[in-house]
């Protein structure tokens, strides 16, 4: 074997011209070849949504590049140049894949297809970037192929009135009266209530009240409980007459309440629970039911003061029946006989004709009307 490879050597050796003319003309179809091949193909910079690569065409149009890479083109895509242009060393094909957005703005849906890959450039391409409103996501946030859903409360001018104050006017980025306070920093609860309802839509210019209703509870560990006043006819006396006979005492109970407020003013309280003490004790009352003569005071009055019960001639005698003070004070009366009804200066007239036996306490007007003295 190793033979062989000697006397291989030699006969090689033996003829130099021969090998190295062959090599030369291997050489030269080589090269050849690599000229022809690059003859046939073009270095090209191909740019997908932001990521560039050298990339070698075999073809002469844009479309021939994408096709060698793999990429077709959606509906919404976008290539530049065109896909018949035509493509040489050192040209730039540029490809925007579509992405959709799934927009929601003030509850209101609609679907946009954009090639921009952030949400701040996809808004704009839209036209309306929304730049003071909110926004669900970020808008340096990136969209995906897939595409996004993106939600836009636009700011709202609003006229505000928070529990009983004066109405402001506020712009808010908010799609209801629920959304507005939190942004206003109002804590809501079960019992509050709103005008609209709080969770009911708010557009620009409108207007909404929040009522701030509270229910709290309050302990009262000693409370008087009113005592009740019975009455007890007593037809030994006259209709207005009226005495004590038990006097009334209050009870004493420990008493929890529900107290509802509204915008801090108190508006309802309601006992939710209890314990009695001690139970009250009922006033008793008598009461006349004994019926006066009006008719024949009436006929006096007339006589003695022209029937002015509230005369006051400063002689020292008032009122229809003309009852001096101390006459008046005796029998019952307090402040002026002229400045007390009708029915009192009689109760009380009555009192003095019934001790007197008789109606001797006024002599003339009595013997005039023919009356007993």
């Amino acid at each position: 074997m190793a033979e062989r490879s000697t006397g291989f050597l030699r006969r090689a050796a033996a003829r130099p011209a021969v090998v190295g003319g062959l090599a030369t003309v291997v050489v030269a179809a080589v090269a050849t070849s690599v000229v022809g091949y690059r003859g046939l193909t073009s270095e090209v910079r191909l740019d997908v949504d932001g990521r560039s690569t050298e990339v070698v065409a075999s073809g002469d149009t844009v479309a021939d590049v994408l096709r060698d890479e793999g990429i077709t083109l959606g509906p919404h895509d976008v290539v530049a140049p065109g896909l018949d242009s035509r493509v040489e060393d050192g040209s730039h094909v540029t490809v925007r894949t579509g992405r959709e957005v799934r927009l929601t703005v003030d509850g209101q849906e609609s679907v946009h297809w954009t090639t921009e890959t952030d949400v701040s450039a996809a808004l704009k391409s839209l036209g309306t970037p929304y730049g003071r409103a909110a926004l669900s996501m970020s808008r340096s946030s990136s969209i995906p192929r897939d595409g996004v859903s993106l939600s836009v409360v636009t700011p709202k001018r609003l006229m505000v009135r928070l529990a009983g104050a004066e109405p402001t006017k506020e712009v808010l980025t908010a799609l209801t009266p629920r959304e507005a306070l939190a942004q206003l920093g109002v804590e809501v609860d079960e019992h509050d209530r709103t005008v609209p309802g709080l969770d009911e839509p708010l557009a620009d210019g409108d207007r909404f009240a929040f009522t701030d209703i509270d229910v709290a509870y309050e302990r009262v560990r000693r409370e008087a409980v009113p005592f009740a006043t019975v009455e007890e006819p007593d037809d030994s006396t006259y209709v207005g007459d009226t005495s004590v006979v038990t006097p009334g005492r209050d009870g004493v109970r420990s008493v929890r309440y529900e107290v509802t407020t509204k915008n801090g003013v108190e508006v309802k309280r309601s006992v939710v629970g209890q314990k009695v003490l001690s139970e009250p004790v009922d006033e008793v009352v008598s009461v006349g039911t004994q019926t006066l003569d009006y008719g024949v005071w009436d006929r006096l009055a007339q006589c003695e003061s022209g029937g002015n019960w509230a005369i006051n001639t400063g002689n020292g005698y008032y009122g229809g029946l003309q009852f001096n003070l101390s006459t008046w004070q005796h029998w019952g009366g307090t402040g002026l006989p002229s400045n007390a009804s009708r029915e009192t200066q009689i109760a009380i007239a009555t009192k003095l004709r019934d001790a007197a036996g008789g109606y001797g306490a006024w002599p003339g007007c009595a013997a005039k009307l023919g009356l007993p003295r």
